[in-house]
């Protein structure tokens, strides 16, 4: 497992940061992205794993290519490290540092699933690298596991495997759900077509 610092300010320093060099912007840039299936919704699913979400923003000069505003530029950095050459719908993905500072919502136009090109996640529930629970995540590269939380107690496979079908995600093969004595509201699937890839 790899650790991170967490959310620094911007403009803030660190302790540790004579011992290597700091990104330079809280701005990702990712290109390669599928022209009818990548929205800004799909891209805060990939880039929440690794710190807070502030905008996202499809560049209209650069098709295929959307801008990603973070909490921090620690959490850009462990993004690149992690996304950089994932595969997602066949398609490889270049994810780098921006050289701009911030998302602004210039040009917004329609994507190819008819959603908005830009899209704010500032103040969504879904951000979990703030707050009292921060500190509970855990940094790992994009694997054939997936745990999903806040399930009702009535979810079962079967609802699961439905849910796959009507969204065009490969099916799994292996449905665990944790004890609930342990106090955790968590299940995990494991997903036989991509187990030992990364892509998705």
């Amino acid at each position: 497992m790899i650790s991170y610092p967490l959310l620094l300010p911007r403009n803030g320093s660190s302790s540790s940061s004579f011992l290597s060099p700091s990104p330079s912007s809280a701005v990702a840039m990712v290109s390669g992205l599928h022209p009818a299936r990548m929205n800004c919704g799909r891209i805060f699913n990939l880039f929440c794993l690794y710190g807070n979400v502030e905008k996202v923003k499809f560049m209209k000069s650069v098709p295929g290519t959307a801008l990603v505003e973070m909490g921090d530029e620690y959490a850009v950095d462990r993004a690149v490290t992690h996304l950089n050459n994932l595969k997602v719908f066949g398609k490889k993905l270049t994810v780098c540092v921006s050289k701009q500072q911030a998302v602004i919502p210039s040009q917004v136009f329609e994507l190819g699933d008819s959603s908005s090109s830009y899209r704010d996640f500032s103040l969504t529930r879904n951000n979990s690298f703030s707050g009292a629970h921060s500190g509970r995540n855990i940094i790992q590269p994009p694997a054939a596991i997936l745990h999903f939380y806040n399930a009702p107690p009535t979810f079962c496979q079967q609802q699961l495997h439905k849910l796959c079908g009507e969204h065009h995600v490969p099916a799994f093969t292996k449905f665990k759900v944790f004890d609930a004595k342990r106090e955790l509201n968590t299940s995990h699937i494991n997903q036989k077509l991509v187990l030992g890839s990364r892509n998705i």
